[in-house]
């Protein structure tokens, strides 16, 4: 009996309800069960003390307005914060940018009605109470109005590259500042070719003068005129040996499916077939000069061809020295049938120069690449060394680059209405940054060399440099010391140095004097016997001492440089 007491004792205290405090999942519990179909999850706020409000929760229980954690501005979130799952979520992206939506804030937008979300339409929603998503806090805010969007992009060089490519050594359009020898030239190949007429040409001139140029142009533009003649074009550079052009020229004569002709005598076999029965035949030979054999048994074979009995060959010589067929052929002097027509390319002034850089600036579109003063310091120094436009197009090309580099190493932060690409009514891009003459003094010096000086002002003193009268006069005077007729380039380079030295003037470098003695030899003052190495090239007085003076027109300058002497 006890014990049954004890039992019964046991199952009533089991049965008193103790007092317990509700929690955020029995609130849930409690909820009805519409309500709970919502994807949403809500938890409704405990009543706190007082006491407990000033202490706001930690980080992560932060969950509603009684915590002290709720900022009233709201602001959008970073893009790449987004999660897969709220990007899911959202129905149609805010006009102002990217943001996060719930499902509870599409019941605030209306998205969602309340019934469906299950959610009070008495209690606020979190855009309502100003609740930010967890993540929202990283992105500055924005005020309400038309946003504007920046982008940092690097700025355009379209103009840079048309301007590089307008600068380069390639055939051009229209050879300027060249039109007497472009006719001559035209007449010559009318009255050869289109007359059926043997005959021969020796074009002369310094390097960069146009020379080939300006023949590879009327090729061209006369490719109608020239359609029933055999054309060859040979760059004498490219021949290993000066024997080796027969082979190139049998290549050239040969017609299609037939083999070219070979074998010792092929000399022999190429007479015969240039006065047998066919088209003309034109051969140009560029620089020529490179087929200097012992007894210039090659150069006298090529030139004596236009002259042999019923011949159809037309020759062209194109080389640097002036007197080339003069010193190197004498024996054509025998023969005047022989001898070619002679025409000679000047080398360029500062004007044609600059007009020739100019007109090259025209193909690129906009606003123009070069200041204008650059391209007359650019003309004027080249003009006073060699008159080489090659080298001119070469110094604005080099200047055009370092700027175009200076360019793209920027970045600006500009609208994106400014920055899409350019339309139809606006194409042309304006030029963020000019070529000015520093650019070019710049290039000069750091490839060329600051050397470069103009000749003196005055007259006809103009028409030759000041570093030509200088390297003249060192030649001179190694030629009185040593009583040697050839010097070597190396052994000048240093005697001019010490003379310019002497002089208070600087020097170009061994490159550049080289340059400068194939100016003179076309001018028929100095004779030069090439070399594989430059240095070893020899060079030789053309002219008696008496007319240096003469030819330099400078007797006060040349007399100084004659008594100071060499030590």
């Amino acid at each position: 009996m006890p014990r049954t007491r004890l039992r019964g004792t046991v199952m009533s205290q089991s049965s008193i309800d103790f007092p317990k405090r509700k929690t955020g999942r029995t609130q849930i519990k409690s909820l009805q069960p519409k309500e709970r179909t919502c994807e949403v999850i809500k938890v409704l706020p405990t009543p706190l003390s007082p006491q407990s409000k000033l202490l706001p929760l930690s980080p992560r229980k932060r969950l509603g307005d009684d915590n002290l954690c709720n900022i009233q501005n709201t602001t959008q979130c970073s893009p790449p914060k987004q999660s897969k799952k709220e990007n899911c979520m959202q129905n149609t992206p805010s006009p102002k940018g990217r943001r996060l939506l719930f499902a509870v804030n599409e019941v605030a937008a209306g998205n969602l009605s309340p019934a469906k979300s299950g959610q009070n339409e008495n209690l606020p929603s979190p855009l309502r109470r100003g609740q930010e998503t967890p993540s929202s806090s990283k992105q500055p805010f924005r005020p309400s109005g038309s946003s504007v969007c920046t982008k940092l992009f690097k700025q355009d060089s379209t103009c840079y590259q048309q301007a590089k490519q307008a600068f380069s050594t390639a055939v051009p359009d229209r050879m300027l500042a060249r039109e007497g020898e472009t006719a001559a030239i035209r007449q010559f190949l009318k009255e050869h070719i289109s007359g059926t007429k043997p005959g021969s040409l020796y074009i002369s001139g310094a390097p960069g003068t146009g020379k080939t140029a300006c023949f590879r142009r009327i090729l061209q533009d006369s490719k109608n005129e020239l359609a029933g003649c055999r054309t060859i074009f040979i760059n004498c550079m490219s021949l290993r040996s000066s024997q080796g052009v027969f082979h190139v020229i049998a290549d050239g004569l040969a017609e299609d499916g037939k083999e070219a002709l070979a074998g010792k005598d092929i000399t022999r076999k190429l007479e015969k077939q240039l006065t047998a029965e066919g088209p003309m035949v034109l051969l140009v030979l560029d620089e020529m000069d490179q087929l200097d054999s012992k007894g210039q048994d090659v150069l006298y074979t090529v030139f004596e061809w236009p002259w042999l009995s019923h011949s159809r060959m037309v020759l062209v010589g194109i080389a640097n020295a002036l007197d080339f067929t003069d010193r190197i052929l004498p024996r054509l002097q025998a023969r005047p049938k022989c001898k070619p027509q002679l025409l000679n390319f000047p080398p360029y002034t500062k004007d044609q120069i600059a007009t020739i850089l100019q007109e090259r600036l025209k193909q690129v579109s906009g606003e123009q690449v070069l200041d204008n003063a650059a391209i007359q310091f650019c003309a004027r120094k080249v003009s006073a060394v060699s008159g080489d436009a090659r080298k001119a197009l070469d110094v604005c090309r080099r200047a055009v680059e370092i700027v175009e580099s200076d360019v793209r190493s920027q970045t600006l932060l500009k609208p994106l209405s400014e920055c899409k690409s350019p339309t139809k009514a606006s194409p042309v891009s304006l030029v963020p940054k000019r070529v000015s003459l520093p650019h070019i003094s710049r290039v000069i010096s750091d490839v060329y060399g600051d050397r470069m000086t103009s000749s003196n002002s005055g007259g006809a003193d103009d028409s030759f440099p000041l570093q030509q009268k200088l390297l003249v006069c060192t030649l001179l005077m190694m030629t009185r010391q040593s009583k040697v007729k050839e010097v070597t380039l190396g052994k000048l380079h240093e005697a001019y140095s010490k003379v310019c030295r002497k002089q208070q003037v600087p020097a170009v470098g061994q490159s550049e004097c080289l340059s400068l003695s194939s100016l003179l030899e076309s001018r028929g003052i100095l004779g030069l016997k090439k070399s594989k190495e430059a240095r070893l090239t020899k060079i030789c007085l053309k002219i008696e001492e008496r007319d240096v003076e003469h030819s330099l027109k400078d007797k006060a300058l040349v007399g100084n440089i004659l008594h100071g002497g060499l030590a």
